[in-house]
């Protein structure tokens, strides 16, 4: 038996220069980090040769072409798994439209799990791109791969897209005192309102030509957000979360609509610094920085919205139980290994 764990993730600035169309003539960067919400995958030899696969719905099949959900039967095809197999997956939060990138954190984690059960396990940088392969290439999916590769290397991270494909990782170096300090500045609420990622991606992909300057914007900000972030410049951090919200607004009708610009007019005029509405747009979480003196009125204005505490995790995926029936041994990360900031 195997189990992963596989973080969630809070994109700050640049959300949007992460997909090809635009890297592949700009270059693109986007600065993130990820946070105590997690996708679990549990993987473990059935006695019969079936594949049974336990997530929102139940399957149980013979063959993987059979395999209705895509990541599932495309991930067991690449990992060279044909038989034999049970597949959980569970998840903290709601496994679609959440803007925290759980379908590249639930790829992440599929692969990272199935690896593992295979005794082939891949580095971050392996997963990620196997994780963009899948949801980009494969199945056509016309997202970005900044999900991937936070998914896969966790932390503060600023994520540089390379026009030859390639992404250069570089942690941003916050001390443990500067990431507490942060997570006591960030507020999370959830706007009630799902959406497909692809549906609003899609929309932006086909604008890209037109939206050069606001992606040029975005990237720069991606720049200047991440010395806020290592400074821990709180009120700038909000500023420029601000701005970035402006200029992602202009990528998409899709992004935004007046419920989502209530939601964050609320939280702007009852003291917030700044925020922005997470993932691709157009539902899921809104993040807000904002100082503790003014938070207890934040909270009271967007009292219809469910409030979500986080915390920032300082890793990538893990896997956190392997059983390896043929030694006969329980093998367990080190318990520093699970810690989460604050």
């Amino acid at each position: 038996m195997i189990i992963s764990q596989t973080p969630l993730r809070v994109s700050f600035f640049g959300g949007g220069t992460d997909l090809r169309d635009y890297y592949e003539l700009h270059s693109g960067a986007v600065t993130s980090v990820t946070i105590d919400k997690y996708v679990y995958v549990t993987v473990k030899r059935r006695c019969d040769d079936d594949i049974v696969l336990n997530y929102a719905e139940r399957e149980q099949v013979r063959n993987v072409c059979d395999i209705q959900h895509p990541i599932f039967r495309e991930a067991l095809q690449i990992a060279g798994i044909t038989k034999g197999i049970e597949i959980t997956s569970v998840a903290d939060i709601p496994s679609q439209g959440s803007g925290l990138g759980s379908s590249s954190t639930f790829t992440v984690g599929l692969l990272n799990a199935l690896f593992a059960y295979q005794g082939q396990p891949k580095n971050a940088h392996e997963l990620a791109e196997l994780a963009c392969h899948i949801e980009i290439d494969r199945l056509g999916e016309p997202i970005g791969k900044q999900d991937q590769y936070a998914a896969a290397f966790g932390g503060f991270k600023q994520y540089v897209f390379q026009p030859d494909g390639k992404v250069d990782v570089e942690s941003l170096g916050l001390s443990l005192e500067q990431a507490r300090m942060l997570q006591r500045n960030v507020l999370m609420f959830y706007t009630g309102i799902t959406r497909r990622a692809s549906a609003v991606l899609g929309d932006q992909k086909a604008k890209t030509s037109g939206n050069l300057d606001h992606l040029h914007a975005l990237k720069e900000l991606s720049q200047q957000g991440k010395g806020s972030l290592a400074n821990c410049d709180i009120p700038l951090i909000g500023e420029l979360l601000d701005r970035n919200w402006e200029s992602k607004k202009q990528l998409s009708d899709k992004i935004h609509n007046e419920e989502i610009n209530r939601i964050y007019d609320l939280g702007k005029l009852a003291g917030a610094y700044g925020g922005k509405l997470l993932g691709a747009g157009g539902g899921g979480f809104f993040l807000f920085v904002c100082p503790p003196d003014k938070q207890q009125a934040v909270r009271k204005a967007l009292k219809d919205y469910k409030e979500l505490p986080v915390a920032f995790d300082a890793y990538g995926s893990r896997i956190i139980l392997n059983l390896n029936d043929t030694s006969g041994f329980l093998q367990y990360q080190e318990a520093d290994a699970l810690a989460t900031v604050g």
